[in-house]
């Protein structure tokens, strides 16, 4: 019996002392992976996430999507809790890419590609103009040393176009250190253009001479503007119009003084039929100084204050006269401002279709 009894005691010292082996074991292996996959400064570290070209991603998105993205020195952009984060414009970049056509349509002999500063997003002051013409044959481009900057991109070649692209070159503040957005690759796709034409006319039969004129693409409204002005003999002509779904206003690009008429455009020239304009008013003003004298140079801005919508900005002459023609009728509120002197007066009138009102405006 007594032999039994040491020999048990032996094997449940063995167990206890291998048990106390696993749990060692376990805790060193947690404590390494809690190292690898925990805190500290690592959770700041930059992950690759997926850059995207024309709505093309360019990698396989990633399963989690925090702070700034640096994939082959392409910034991807701020996401998660750093989308607030401000755009440094700070160094140089590189934009690339390749220049395609529409199908069915020949690749052309040459194309001239522009940059320029873009016309409304911030860091566009710190853009500059390059130009490329292609060689024949020639079908991509490089455009390398370029300032971090807000940038407008363009494309033409005889007889097609190619949308403008807004391209941004920047860094991230707080991460001045890292690549930013350094790379851009742009597909620009050339397509063909048709024109558009037509006439407006006033209520009263006169021609209506330089009078502006705005086709808008319905897709994209903001890039997709033209802007022209008719003629002496009430004509307008928009060229190098790519096919689509447009717009035309007129007046305003907004506040149009005609129904906005669609235009669709495919591959031959539009021809439109002619507009006819509501009764509209003209207003001429003229500034004076206190002794009656021609006050020039004056800041004049406009807009109607009852129904509707109408609105002006113009400046008075050598001789302080200005004439704003084409106004919906009802009150009008014009503000005179002279920032040289800080001069200040205004002006309330009340237009009728189809007059011409003179009025002065004395700056004090």
């Amino acid at each position: 019996m007594r032999r039994s009894r040491r020999e048990g005691s032996a094997g449940i010292g063995w167990l206890l002392a291998l048990v106390l082996v696993i749990i060692v074991v376990g805790a060193a292996t947690w404590k390494g992976l809690a190292g690898v996959e925990g805190g500290g400064d690592q959770d700041l570290a930059p992950r690759a996430t997926a850059e995207t070209v024309d709505g093309a991603p360019l990698l396989e998105p990633a399963e989690e999507a925090e702070g700034p993205r640096v994939v082959s020195g392409v910034e991807a952009g701020p996401a998660g809790a750093y989308a607030s984060m401000d755009r440094v414009f700070e160094g140089t970049g590189t934009i690339f890419g390749e220049v395609q056509v529409e199908a069915g349509v020949p690749y052309p002999e040459a194309w001239t590609l522009t940059l320029e500063p873009s016309r409304v997003a911030k860091g566009k002051e710190k853009a500059v103009t390059r130009t490329i013409q292609s060689e024949p044959g020639q079908r991509d481009f490089q455009l390398r040393d370029l300032p971090m900057a807000s940038y407008r991109l363009s494309v033409a070649a005889e007889g097609l176009v190619a949308r403008p692209q807004e391209v941004a070159l920047f860094k991230l503040a707080g991460y001045e250190h890292m690549p930013g957005v350094n790379v851009v690759h742009v597909t620009s796709r050339l397509v063909r253009v048709a024109s558009v034409e037509g006439r407006i006319r006033q209520a009263s039969g006169d021609m209506a001479v330089d009078f502006p004129v705005y086709l808008i693409d319905r897709k994209s409204p903001n890039e997709g503007r033209m802007e022209v002005m008719t003629d002496s003999a009430g004509g307008f002509k928009f060229s190098d119009v790519s096919s689509g779904n447009w717009i035309l206003r007129t007046g305003h690009p907004v506040h149009s003084a005609t129904s906005p008429q669609p235009v669709l455009v495919q591959l031959a020239p539009v021809a439109l039929d002619e507009i006819l304009l509501p009764p509209l008013a003209t207003l001429e003003v003229e500034t004076t100084d206190a002794y009656g004298r021609p006050f020039p140079d004056v800041e004049l801005v406009g807009y109607l204050r009852g129904s509707g919508n109408g609105s002006f900005r113009a400046k008075t002459d050598a001789y302080g006269r200005a004439t704003m023609r084409y106004l919906a009728p009802g009150p009008w509120r014009v503000n005179a401002t002279d920032k040289l002197e800080g001069l200040r007066c205004k002006l309330d009138v009340a237009l009728l279709a189809g007059e011409t009102k003179m009025s002065a405006m004395n700056m004090r």
